[in-house]
């Protein structure tokens, strides 16, 4: 299995990608009830972190872009600005933006800071093929750069599945994050 780098020219593959997987995920019952306006909100807002990510940070992909992985480099504290961030999530979010912040308050207050390190935003593999070992292949990529440098990474997992994945490659888990008034999500260092 061959991983890449995505390009600008992958935006609509990498944002269907993450709408897909995330669609109904952990979160997303909590996110936003109703499945359909979910389905329209999250191509959205997936967007927003596509863009950025592909313009900015590190965007690595399968070759047929059925998962990709969104990763940062943080030197000593969780720095993401993105351009119009707040205006943007209002309007893809419309009604259910208030949860939306909650988790980005959650997430960004309890990020780890003092410790350079790269940080796993996002690991989205589609639902027709997930448990085929595509989100391990993009894992084990990575690492294998990261331990060649020294650097650990971080990430929040949205679930017992999700935990499981990422303890068999090394992370450990961190005291979970509650959501005020909603799901609980598991930091995991590595």
């Amino acid at each position: 299995m061959s991983v890449r780098t995505a390009g600008p020219g992958d935006l609509g593959a990498v944002t269907g990608t993450l709408a897909e997987a995330f669609l109904d995920g952990d979160l997303a019952g909590w996110l936003i009830p109703d499945r359909a306006t979910r389905r329209t909100v999250y191509a959205g807002y997936f967007r927003i972190f596509a863009e950025f990510f592909l313009a900015h940070g590190l965007v690595e992909t399968t070759g047929d872009l059925d998962a990709v992985a969104l990763w940062w480099p943080v030197d000593h504290r969780l720095d993401l600005d993105i351009p119009g961030y707040d205006e943007r999530l209002v309007k893809v979010c419309g009604p259910a933006v208030g949860r939306f912040v909650q988790l980005d308050l959650a997430m960004h207050n309890s990020h780890p800071t003092g410790r350079p390190h790269h940080y796993l935003a996002f690991l989205a593999v589609h639902p027709d093929r997930q448990g085929d070992g595509l989100g391990s292949t993009l894992l084990r990529h990575r690492h294998a750069h990261l331990d060649k440098w020294g650097v650990p990474a971080y990430l929040e997992a949205t679930g017992p599945r999700n935990r499981e994945l990422y303890e068999r490659h090394g992370y450990r888990s961190c005291e979970p994050i509650r959501v005020p008034d909603g799901p609980s999500l598991y930091p995991m260092w590595r």
